[in-house]
């Protein structure tokens, strides 16, 4: 899919949404102006174990002009807890659980309704937003009737054949992102996308993908928002700026993660700002 395509299918009834609407306008509390921050992890706070240098300096920089944290990751592996936990203790900025987000919420969110047997195909993080809803889970592909993929690092042929089995038995696909690669400490690793795909080939089924930049992860941020404008801040053109365009959002692209240069963005797709770290985003954007 092109990269406008995506944005097409990433956007719902964004284009009825102005540029200064409900989620953009000024808002006055005393003397201080709110907005929002809707920052990315992997490759803007840290990559892997490695925090990015001033990162946490940053993000306090941009809450005493007036700006709401909220962080939201594809990263489906970790609970909202850990994400926090490790937030704190590689980024060096205390998150609380409510300041998380990530992809496995957004897919649990889509099956919440029905809440169907469910295989899971991924992490620790997806099992813990299933349970939190209440979503009964299944290793049988018979009995399965939906199966959620996120990023495994313990995928084998045995989950290939059962995932794609259930599925081609009926079972609803749900990717909690399609990211093919994520940046780590020791360089570009691969990803939910590259399982999501792998699947996708099996059972001949494309997914309804749950995270950024589509509609699941965007209708839970938007309960999340504060008055004020809106900045997305991430280091993926194809999920952080296209979300940001789906939703008439201001997007900043850092450089440390998986765009390195302003030739990474494709066209359609360019943010508002380009910084080579969060540590330069506090004195390029305001609240207002």
């Amino acid at each position: 899919m092109s990269y406008g395509g995506l944005v097409e299918a990433a956007t719902s009834s964004a284009k009825q949404v102005p540029r200064k609407g409900v989620n953009m306008s000024e808002v006055v509390a005393g003397d201080r102006r709110q907005g929002n921050v809707v920052c990315d992890l992997d490759g803007v706070i840290y990559r892997g174990s490695t925090a990015i240098e001033g990162a946490a300096d940053a993000l306090r920089q941009l809450e005493s002009k007036g700006f709401t944290i909220l962080f939201v990751t594809n990263n489906s592996t970790e609970t909202v807890e850990a994400t926090a936990s490790k937030v704190a203790e590689i980024g060096g900025y205390e998150a609380s659980v409510d300041q998380i987000l990530g992809s496995a919420e957004a897919a649990a969110s889509i099956l919440e309704s029905d809440k169907p047997d469910t295989m899971v195909v991924g992490g620790r993080g997806i099992v813990e937003a299933l349970s939190a809803r209440s979503i009964p889970m299944t290793d049988d592909p018979s009995s399965a009737r939906a199966v959620v993929v996120g990023l495994d690092r313990e995928f084998s042929y045995t989950k290939l054949d059962a995932a794609a089995a259930a599925i081609r038995n009926g079972a609803r696909f749900i990717a909690t992102n399609t990211d093919i690669t994520f940046p780590g400490a020791g360089g570009i690793h691969p990803g939910a996308g590259a399982i999501v795909a792998a699947i996708e080939a099996a059972s001949g089924v494309r997914p309804l993908v749950a995270g950024k930049p589509h509609s699941a992860i965007r209708t839970l941020i938007k309960e999340r928002l504060k008055p004020g404008p809106v900045w997305v801040v991430g280091d993926r053109p194809e999920t952080d700026l296209a979300m940001a365009r789906a939703e008439r959002w201001h997007a900043a692209l850092v450089l440390t993660g998986i765009a390195t240069s302003e030739k990474d963005v494709p066209k359609g797709l360019e943010p508002d700002v380009i910084v080579e770290s969060i540590v330069n985003l506090p004195e390029r954007i305001d609240p207002a």
